[in-house]
């Protein structure tokens, strides 16, 4: 432990890089509505029993799922240090025992730590020696408390932007939806280390060759008409054409079967025959949409091919096994006439994919349907989003509450439930293989958070020729997380490359239910 009883770098014990909470308002006792009243933050004293040091300590709970927890003990709940200890726990009777090392890399005590979570506090003890040979032995108790950003409910100043208030969305518009994708997070759920089967029926007026061009993400297996004809155990995300399968179409109905596996991240597939550099043109789909036996071909004229007419049952997982392993387990939809397959019928026809599907929530906008950008298009801005993280315990990395502010749909500020991790640059805050943010300010998920965020386009000369990177500036709950960081070029996802051209605020769908509300932008001049 250290006595600097303030936040300090990996160098020393130097001034702090913000005093804990300023800026932030601080409240305790947590909130009733908290779906896990064990998770968050929690903050009080460190001292040895002899009485010669004392200092500050903080904590951050993690839920985990299961009643499992993974406890963080800090030197406070705003720094760049590394932590005291990271330590693992399980619930029984309503609180939860933690007992762990300490970090040899961030306290110059080499020994043992336990903690018990109970009723709103932690308290626990550590032991061992220093570096020196000296026995020390010390207590600790801890309190929860709930962080507020400074900037939440911030007010559009005169002359801004309101591009949501909470009502509408009149300044927004869907994109990036390709017709004929099925949604697996929406269809089965948000599963990870998970399989779902998808089913087609197809009927041809005569047996022909064709191309079955299918995209996934992650891995396929692909049958037609009960033989297997392709497998791919890959980890991607879904494009048009990725897999290209030659494929012989008897006459009459022929049945597609797809196996999709999802080891984190976006989930979904795409399948349409082709001939000749075009779709099939006379190929039906079957399904109770169509009274007709031999189905219809009226969704595929006007979804270029793509099948939108599925048979869905899943998620399918087994113990211990992640994606690439669970890709060669036959579940019950691989055997021939099985009766434990629950199928369930999908149609992915969307006459109207460029508008906004997503739902509002209690004045917030939820994910769900797609990306979605604004009609605006902007150079330099300052911006103002409120966000929130779901609760999701079980889902782990990208995974867990995912989603992304894009400037000028092109530069990604990334969303994501990374309370109490390491804060890298794709976690919370992140700019991804640009950045990590210089502290993680993540909140506990479910509490709503801020970016405050000024961003300058990048400069060119008369010859177009790039002169100046973009530049952003990233406040994070009131702290500053990237201070004039230079922007290369797009980050991944980006919706195109034209940089020298304005561009729209671009939010994320990952298939995740994160909320934005309160944005608005002020254009620079």
């Amino acid at each position: 432990m250290r006595s600097c009883g303030s936040a300090r770098n990996r160098t020393g014990c130097l001034t702090p890089i913000i005093v804990c909470f300023a800026g932030l308002v601080c409240a305790t006792p947590a909130r009733a509505a908290d779906p896990d009243p064990l998770m968050g933050d929690y903050q009080g004293r460190w001292e040895v029993t002899d009485g010669y040091n004392s200092g500050d300590m903080a904590a951050q709970v993690i839920a985990l799922g299961g009643g499992q927890y993974q406890a963080k003990f800090l030197e406070g709940l705003v720094v760049t240090t590394k932590p005291y200890a990271v330590i693992d726990g399980q619930a029984l009777g309503g609180k939860v025992t933690f007992s762990g090392r300490l970090s040899p890399d961030s306290t110059p005590i080499d020994g043992a730590m336990e903690a018990t979570l109970e009723g709103g506090k932690i308290a626990g003890r550590f032991e061992g020696q220093t570096d020196a040979g000296e026995k020390v032995k010390g207590l600790f108790t801890l309190e929860k408390t709930v962080r507020q950003s400074p900037t939440l409910g911030a007010k559009p100043p005169a002359g801004a932007i309101v591009l949501f208030d909470g009502t509408n969305f009149d300044k927004w518009t869907s994109f990036g939806v390709v017709k004929g994708v099925v949604n697996l997070i929406e269809a089965v759920g948000n599963v990870q280390d998970a399989a779902a089967y998808l089913r087609a029926r197809i009927w041809s007026p005569q047996a022909q060759k064709a191309t079955l061009q299918v995209g996934t993400d992650d891995g396929v297996k692909v049958w037609l008409n009960g033989k297997q004809i392709h497998a791919n155990n890959a980890a991607r995300g879904v494009t048009v054409d990725e897999d290209k399968i030659p494929v012989e179409l008897r006459q009459g109905v022929n049945e597609l079967l797809l196996k999709v596996t999802n080891g984190g991240g976006d989930w979904g597939a795409i399948a349409r025959f082709v001939g000749r550099g075009a779709p099939v043109q006379n190929l039906n789909e079957i399904s109770p949409k169509f009274g007709s036996d031999q189905g219809s071909r009226e969704y595929l004229r006007q979804n270029n091919g793509f099948l939108t007419q599925w048979q869905v049952a899943g998620p399918y997982q087994e113990a211990g096994k992640g994606a690439g392993a669970i890709f060669d387990v036959a579940f019950a939809p691989e055997k021939a006439d099985s009766p434990d397959v629950k199928w369930k019928w999908i149609s992915v026809f969307d006459p109207d994919a460029d508008k906004v599907k997503w739902p509002i929530v209690d004045g917030a906008m939820e994910v769900k349907g797609g990306n979605i950008v604004t009609k605006g298009r902007f150079k330099d801005f300052q911006l103002h989003v409120e966000f929130r993280t779901p609760f999701m315990p079980a889902a782990r990395g990208q995974g867990r509450g995912n989603s992304g502010v894009y400037l000028q749909g092109r530069y990604e500020i990334q969303v994501l439930d990374s309370y109490g991790l390491d804060g890298r640059d794709n976690e919370c805050g992140g700019i991804y293989q640009v950045g990590a943010p210089m502290v993680n300010m993540c909140l506990p998920p479910l509490q709503w958070q801020t970016y405050d965020i000024t961003f300058r386009a990048p400069r060119f000369d008369a010859s177009g020729n790039k002169t100046e990177d973009a530049v952003v500036t990233v406040v994070h709950n009131g702290v500053t997380i990237h201070d004039r960081r230079k922007l290369p070029g797009p980050t991944g996802g980006a919706m195109d490359d034209r940089i020298s051209e304005p561009g729209g605020i671009y939010l994320q769908d990952h298939g995740n239910p994160v909320r934005f509300r309160n944005i608005w932008l002020v254009e620079q001049q």
